[in-house]
């Protein structure tokens, strides 16, 4: 069985810091509140690290999160309208997301 790894006990990297520039929607424009602007965008910043680092089990992890947090009849209860509507398109957004596979 694999161990699911953490975001933020990693080392440090450019992955792992905050970024340089607030890269948040802006809660009033997108209907979410600035903890639901911010979590979505944790789920972003995931799975761009985990392409960067072209790490297929990071991507995967990732992929997983952002379904579970769409999709899975716990989430119908969880946030408002705006953030489910906005973590669906973001699986959308993501499903074809793949790193090519390495030779070895």
């Amino acid at each position: 069985m694999m161990a699911s790894t953490s975001w933020h006990t990693e080392a440090p990297g450019p992955c792992n810091q905050p970024p340089a520039s607030p890269t948040l929607p802006v809660p009033a424009d997108t209907g979410l509140s600035m903890a639901e602007a911010q979590r979505l965008q944790r789920y972003h910043d995931r799975l761009l690290c985990a392409i960067a680092a072209r790490d297929r089990a990071a991507l995967r992890e990732a992929k997983q999160g952002i379904l579970q947090a769409a999709y899975w009849p716990a989430a119908a209860n969880t946030g408002s309208p705006a953030w489910r509507r906005a973590v669906r398109t973001l699986s959308w957004q993501m499903a074809a997301l793949l790193l090519p596979r390495g030779r070895h």
